[in-house]
């Protein structure tokens, strides 16, 4: 489910996004750091930020300001990426069961390194699904890092 459109400086359909948001494969998580206390199936990303969603019980913590993105296979793990929430809201209409509800979450990618910003591209390259994303292989990476 998209994320209903909000009016820039009251001008409705004016895009704040500066980056393409590509959907992703089923079974990519964005988990907050520490511990993972919030996972949540990403629903589409970029090379600025990510939207997930997640069951929430209770307030979630503001403390959080890594991430990590995960596929539920093991195959690939990606750490500690700074990140910023943009917004967290009920997704209309959907599950809600007292104090448990299904929420929806758009956060913003910080400062990444140079490591992080290689890996971004694998993930997006190798698990989104959408034209005009070009993946990088293993062996690019690899070299690009120093290995």
């Amino acid at each position: 489910m998209e994320q209903p459109e909000r009016p820039i400086n009251g001008i409705p359909g004016a895009e704040r996004r500066k980056h393409k948001r590509f959907r992703v494969q089923n079974g990519s998580f964005a988990a907050l750091c520490p511990q993972f206390s919030v996972l949540g199936q990403i629903t589409d990303i970029s090379s600025g930020g990510l939207a997930f969603r997640y069951v929430a019980s209770e307030e979630r913590s503001k403390e959080s300001s890594q991430l990590s993105i995960l596929l539920t296979d093991g195959s690939f793990c990606f750490d500690k990426i700074p990140f910023e929430t943009i917004w967290d809201s009920p997704m209309p209409g959907d599950f809600s069961f007292g104090a448990i509800t299904l929420r929806q979450c758009g956060v913003q990618f910080g400062a990444l390194t140079h490591s992080q910003r290689l890996d971004l591209q694998y993930f997006m390259g190798h698990y989104s699904m959408g034209k005009g994303y070009v993946a990088y292989s293993d062996d690019v990476r690899d070299k690009a890092r120093g290995g």
